[in-house]
């Protein structure tokens, strides 16, 4: 089949596939899936001859929630009776990213970054889950642009003996479907973005608190070696949260998460899920307190 009736075929598929995985995502997990993910599928799923030696040589492969995209993929249910969005989470992710895609050392996987259950996902982050485990923020609002700059930034650094340069057609090709994909949702570039010390801060509503995310650090160091600092701050973020204000639970709940420690535990969750009861997004609370249940799963291949 020539490579364009390929293309074509393959982008047809997942986006006729798109409105069935998408309410697989919204009954699962409360979440709404962006279009450019069935783009990222169909790209992936097209490639073929030296294109899919590239993709392999690259380490990287489809996984979390984009495996609903593949053939049968909706028919896939998790095992062992653990629950499906447990699949592709590592012990410190947040509970505002989804799994799209693994990556190649370290436990890299790339995720969907919700702030808000009730929006799509505001970008997309990378964690090192067997490293230190901190969320970074990608340039790219799609993981086809992701893709694309990585193989851009490798051919930019070793020319071509990345054997990646059979893929820019494909990238090029599929381009704008991506950028339709992205009009179709109504996507628009994100507002300023506070950061804690490990992760973007999700975006909140007014009046709801202030996170001290310059204090972000200093509570890490403290609820490490410091059980009096430690304490003030837990009373802080629990005063706040009782008086409406969930902006320092949150962030210190999310701290307390990445931190993983038993000293903390049974404090963190409840400011966690509290905050995100209170900010109205329970799909995020479920999500973080199924995952706390969870967190010592041998493996988070979890889908089968």
């Amino acid at each position: 089949m020539h490579d364009d009736q390929r293309r074509t075929a393959a982008l047809a598929t997942a986006l006729e596939r798109f409105p069935a995985v998408a309410d697989r995502v919204s009954r699962v997990y409360g979440l709404r899936l962006p279009r450019h993910l069935a783009v990222f599928h169909a790209f992936w799923a097209s490639a073929a001859g030296e294109e899919r030696s590239a993709l392999s040589d690259l380490m990287l492969r489809p996984w979390g929630i984009t495996d609903y995209f593949a053939d049968n993929g909706l028919d896939l249910v998790a095992r062992d009776g653990l629950d499906e969005r447990l699949h592709a989470r590592y012990r410190r992710d947040p509970a505002e990213f989804v799994t799209v895609l693994s990556g190649n050392s370290d436990g890299e996987h790339f995720g969907l970054w919700y702030d808000d259950p009730a929006a799509l996902p505001a970008m997309i982050t990378v964690n090192y889950a067997r490293d230190s485990a901190e969320t970074w923020v990608e340039k790219s609002p799609t993981l086809l642009g992701v893709l694309r700059a990585r193989i851009d930034s490798a051919i930019a650094d070793y020319g071509d003996d990345t054997g990646y340069g059979p893929l820019l057609p494909a990238l090029a090709w599929f381009a704008d479907a991506d950028a339709a994909a992205l009009q179709a949702d109504g996507w628009e570039p994100p507002r300023s973005r506070a950061y804690g010390a490990i992760a973007p801060f999700p975006t909140l509503p007014p009046r709801t608190g202030n996170p001290r995310l310059a204090k972000s650090q200093d509570r890490l160091t403290a609820f490490r070696s410091d059980p009096a600092a430690a304490a003030r701050w837990l009373t802080d973020a629990e005063r706040d949260l009782a008086a409406g204000k969930p902006a320092l639970a949150l962030a210190i709940g999310a701290e307390l998460h990445w931190l993983d420690t038993d000293t903390y535990r049974d404090q963190g969750l409840p400011l966690l899920v509290g905050a995100y009861r209170t900010l109205g997004r329970h799909a995020l609370a479920e999500i973080a307190t199924l995952h706390a249940t969870h967190r010592d799963l041998d493996s988070v291949q979890v889908l089968t």
